[in-house]
């Protein structure tokens, strides 16, 4: 039951704002207490016309930054909580930040609301907001606010990371392992089943405990900050390639690798270039394109999912496979690490290494059953 009918508009866009000022107070965190050893406290909180930080950022680290918007009719299934909807605003930015290695500085909030919003269900949207950045110990430094017809939160993080420990797409060579920090597949089912009442119900009563976090994990997704921090450090010393799974595991395996091609073709010829004055993408007789090799493969027997999580699929008549590889919004890490770190990785943090590098041009899997089969691409696309 709602405690108050009172709408957004009733109140108008300064005394929102207000609104969020109060309720992000907790969120202002004396910097001996967060993250950041490398940041002073913040020097003025919301209400000005801008954030001032007070940001040591030196000659060896980066500010990083990125930037996601969320529209209700597509990244809110029905079933969520404007609580939710706010956590998840603030998630799928730090995601960003973990799959860099990055130390959140600060989050800045976009969000635009329907005039006939309940004041109630806008705080709560605010409540999500704070909870995260409380929770990833980042303050909520800066926004805007605007009308739409529906719920819009645009969210953008910054963070800072040592140059030597920024976590890169590219950079893996053959018979590196290719691992992933979680287990894969449960958000997708989670949207599946709360699509479905039919299907929610069949799965509950095969697995209650399954089920529920199926349906958390679609609802709340929670990047594991360590996890970042933990591969940046051994990037130190150690080549790691990383990512983070938001459009797919498939899709994302196809990032990286044209990530990496990217980066091969520019190093050689740049290296040309400053060599010989020679562009090879220019050069008739070399291609660098096509000479490019690596490729992915992921073994069947090797991932991460339960006889649970299977059966509940095919009683929904869904394939375990494009739940695991298609979907997305997992929110876990996608990474690359030599062979040789496997096992001192393993006592800092929990992976699962699916597959390896191959110099073989080419994205598959090796199934249980021996059949080797190519990995299509598809994933979510926005405008697709």
């Amino acid at each position: 039951m709602k405690s108050s009918s009172i709408k957004v508009s009733d109140i108008g866009e300064k005394e929102l704002i207000e609104r969020i000022i109060k309720k992000t107070r907790s969120c202002f965190i004396d910097a001996e207490n967060s993250h950041n050893a490398g940041l002073n406290s913040y020097s003025t909180a919301i209400g000005d016309d801008a954030a001032l930080t007070d940001v040591i950022i030196d000659e060896n680290s980066y500010l990083v930054s990125s930037s996601d918007m969320l529209i209700q009719s597509s990244h809110f299934p029905d079933g969520m909580s404007y609580y939710q909807m706010g956590f998840k605003s603030v998630a799928v930015n730090i995601s960003d930040l973990i799959a860099m290695g990055a130390e959140p500085v600060g989050f800045l909030l976009n969000i635009a609301v329907p005039k006939d919003l309940l004041l109630d269900d806008f705080d709560e949207i605010i409540c999500g907001v704070v909870g995260a950045c409380d929770y990833y110990k980042m303050p909520l430094i800066g926004g805007d606010t605007n009308e739409a017809g529906e719920i819009i939160i645009s969210g953008t993080a910054m963070g800072k990371v040592e140059k030597d420990m920024a976590l890169m797409k590219y950079g893996f060579e053959a018979g590196d392992l290719v691992c992933i920090s979680g287990e894969l597949g449960l958000a997708a089912l989670g949207f599946e089943l709360l699509s479905s009442e039919e299907s929610y119900e069949m799965a509950s009563k095969l697995n209650q405990s399954l089920t529920d976090l199926a349906v958390f994990k679609a609802l709340k997704p929670t990047p594991d900050y360590d996890n970042g921090r933990i591969l940046a450090d051994f990037k130190k010393d150690h080549i790691i390639s990383a990512t983070d799974i938001t459009d797919g595991l498939a899709s994302e395996l196809y990032e990286i690798l044209n990530a990496d091609r990217k980066y091969q073709i520019s190093n050689h010829a740049n290296y040309e270039m400053s060599n010989n004055g020679r562009n090879l993408e220019n050069d008739g007789d070399c291609n660098l394109e096509n000479s490019y090799s690596k490729g992915i493969r992921i073994h069947e027997d090797k991932l991460p999912v339960e006889d649970e999580f299977k059966e509940i699929s095919n009683a929904l008549n869904l394939d375990y496979l494009d739940l695991f590889f298609h979907v997305g919004e997992d929110f876990e890490l996608l990474f690359t690490i030599p062979k040789s770190l496997e096992d001192t990785l393993k006592e800092k943090m929990d992976f699962h290494a699916i597959g390896e590098i191959v110099e073989e041009n080419t994205v598959e899997i090796v199934l249980s059953n021996g059949e080797t089969r190519e990995i299509s691409s598809r994933g979510y696309e926005h405008l697709a």
